[in-house]
């Protein structure tokens, strides 16, 4: 009876989280100049043989084109309606099936906090960002992978997601494919992508009104980083907090672009380091798999341009944030604050008091001020890291008989799935 009522908490609790999302997203909706748009003429380009990438906004590669190529078969209404309907649905999947990974005493609280996250997301179905489809492909694509069922459809959404949007899920993926427990599948789901994007390059390398469409391309990516752009991360830039990578940190020291994509690159390369060396201490187990799922989240927001509502990937963290709350609850209640908190921008409100306050010029001036008030995401992100690089290496010790057996179990479902 007790079990029943949970259940329906729980039910009724992410009920009420994704009727919040779905009707946030549809009130706020932007119609027609949303981020569905480029794709969608670009889509639409590549199925009548123009230039998807000439006089257009589009900054995704050719896998994307032909991953979400059906879309362009639509009237661009008919089509956005679709794309809401599609990515609120998935967001859900991806929020259940993260929540599911977490002990059975532990899915209240899983359940909650994935909650939040799908509650705070709004903002994807808003914008119709591809990111939506990116984050929730990759979830449910790792929940699979780990629980060692349904790979075919695990298989399928890493690959989507990939082709969609490879800076989200690349990380996860390459760990799937080397250490992961289904390695074939991930490395199924990688050539899939990949033929996805040699498929897209073949098709635009043999049209001559498509020809220069790799130039087009960088030429689109660099306007986005360009002093001014939506993506330019230096202090001058007033739209920098809501882009979420390490540059918006580093070039509070240096507005040379060389100098401070150097040093973020250098930063980032050094974290994911230091974490592939935890890594191969820990023996291979389910938990082990979920704490390496939550640290390569949240690097992967490190090195490249992502903007604030990319933060929602680090639902793939929520496991590991009840991993280390059992572990060490002061360290894992903050961790799982952070996890909750990531749908919130506070650097984008504090922006907004300064401004108000006359103080923001002062605070662009002050480095250290300027880090702590108006970079906090990635403050957020680098403490996360930190707490769950603690926890991997207090993790030396073998697996226990209930790891082994679920582990085991696991196998079993695989080979009875083939």
């Amino acid at each position: 009876m007790a079990e029943d009522r949970s259940n329906i908490l729980e039910k009724a609790v992410l009920a009420l989280a994704f009727a919040v999302c779905v009707a946030l997203g549809a009130c706020r909706a932007r119609y027609p100049y949303n981020d569905l748009l480029p794709s969608y003429a670009g889509e639409r380009c590549l199925l009548h043989g123009c230039d998807p990438y000439g006089g257009t906004r589009l900054l995704y590669p050719p896998s994307s084109l032909m991953a979400m190529a059906p879309l362009g078969l639509f009237n661009f209404r008919t089509a956005w309606l679709l794309w809401f309907v599609l990515n609120s649905g998935l967001l859900l999947v991806a929020v259940i099936l993260v929540a599911g990974l977490c002990p059975r005493e532990d899915r209240r609280l899983a359940t909650v906090l994935g909650a939040i996250v799908l509650a705070g997301s709004s903002q994807l179905l808003s914008l119709a960002q591809p990111s939506a489809l990116a984050i929730s492909l990759a979830a449910i694509g790792g929940s699979c992978l780990i629980r060692g069922r349904m790979l075919w459809m695990s298989a399928a959404a890493l690959m989507l997601s990939l082709a969609v949007k490879p800076q989200i899920g690349g990380l996860l993926a390459v760990y799937w494919a080397v250490r992961g427990p289904h390695r074939r599948v991930a490395i199924a789901a990688i050539a899939g992508a990949l033929a996805l994007f040699l498929g897209g390059i073949l098709i635009l390398n043999v049209r001559p009104t498509s020809a220069r469409w790799a130039a087009e391309l960088r030429a689109n990516l660099s306007g986005v980083v360009a002093p001014g752009g939506t993506g330019d991360p230096r202090p001058a830039n007033l739209l920098a907090p809501a882009t979420l990578n390490l540059q918006t940190v580093t070039s509070a020291f240096s507005a040379d672009e060389k100098i401070y994509d150097g040093a973020a690159y250098t930063t980032f390369a050094l974290l994911l380091a230091v974490w592939v060396a935890a890594a191969m201490r820990m023996k291979p187990g389910a938990t082990d798999d979920l704490l390496s799922m939550g640290a390569l989240a949240v690097l992967t927001l490190l090195p490249v341009y992502h903007r604030s509502y990319d933060s929602r990937l680090l639902l793939l963290a929520l496991p590991a944030g009840v991993i280390v709350l059992r572990q060490r609850r002061s360290e894992g209640l903050l961790l799982c604050a952070l996890i909750a908190s990531a749908t919130v921008s506070f650097q984008h409100w504090m922006q907004l008091a300064l401004t108000h306050a006359g103080l923001l010029a002062d605070v662009l001036n002050h480095k250290v001020l300027l880090i702590a008030l108006l970079r906090e995401s990635d403050l957020r992100l680098l403490l996360c890291f930190g707490l769950l690089l603690l926890a991997a290496l207090r993790r030396r010790e073998p697996e226990d008989g209930a790891e082994r057996r679920s582990r085991a179990g696991r196998r079993v479902t695989s080979l009875a799935v083939r």
